[in-house]
């Protein structure tokens, strides 16, 4: 039995990468309208700020998974490229005039040291396995590179879970949540594989979704328990490796 609060953990097996491109080749004509209305747009525009912040500067932007090009369009740099698994959404993102490659996160076809920023947005990284997909995007990094990596919470703490719980009834999620294994339990979850490939943890930014105005508020890191539902965690490419990793990075 799990504590309060506490989410029991289920192996993560994340999609072969022909079933993520299936189901989103599929999806492609309708994606823009699904995931384009006006409240999403708002939500991201805040959720997306990290990504801009890790790509500022830089000449060489990657992002993974870039989908339809959403994200890759608002990025200013000399050379941004984009890769997905989905033939649709890159010849959506082609058509912005974006350079893509269809390529698998687990093995980027560029060579080492190739990139100053590595953008991971829209919960990319529930599809791969985490290992290997910060071992690659420490491999295309340049040192003191930077990455920005956004997941969703597997579950999150609502009023109506945790009266259940306090009752006995149901864990603190709620009675209709569903935990999915591909998304975020813990951050450590990311921090621990992140570190084990040579990433220093620079900011943690946590929100959660809301229906008003603007559509996502931030979420304290101190408060307990679950209480967000998106996070980006931004890192820096360890400079060698000797570099110290400070447990005082910048919690927002």
């Amino acid at each position: 039995m799990s504590s309060f609060g506490q989410f029991p953990r289920r192996p993560r097996r994340p999609p072969p990468w022909t079933v993520v491109a299936a189901r989103y080749d599929a999806a492609a004509a309708d994606y823009a309208r699904r995931h384009g209305d006006r409240r999403s747009e708002r939500r991201f525009r805040v959720i997306d700020r990290p990504q801009m912040e890790a790509a500022r500067g830089a000449r060489r932007v990657l992002e993974l998974g870039c989908g339809d090009g959403r994200l890759l369009t608002q990025v200013h740099a000399p050379v941004r490229i984009g890769i997905d698994v989905s033939a649709e959404m890159l010849r959506r993102a082609r058509g912005r005039g974006l350079t893509v490659v269809r390529a698998d996160a687990h093995a980027l076809p560029f060579p080492d040291r190739s990139f100053d920023a590595v953008l991971a947005g829209k919960g990319v990284f529930r599809y791969l396995d985490y290992a290997r997909a910060f071992a690659e995007c420490a491999r295309v990094l340049a040192p003191g590179g930077r990455l920005a990596v956004h997941q969703y919470a597997a579950r999150t703490w609502t009023l109506r879970g945790l009266v259940a719980r306090v009752r006995g009834r149901t864990s603190a999620a709620g009675p209709h949540d569903r935990s999915d294994e591909l998304h975020l339990c813990e951050l450590d979850e990311l921090i621990t594989p992140a570190r084990d490939a040579g990433f220093v943890l620079r900011t943690v930014h946590l929100w959660r979704s809301v229906r008003f105005s603007p559509y996502a508020v931030p979420i304290p890191t101190r408060l307990p328990g679950r209480l967000w539902s998106h996070c980006v965690l931004s890192f820096d490419r360890r400079r060698h490796p000797d570099q110290f990793d400070s447990s005082s990075s910048k919690i927002v």
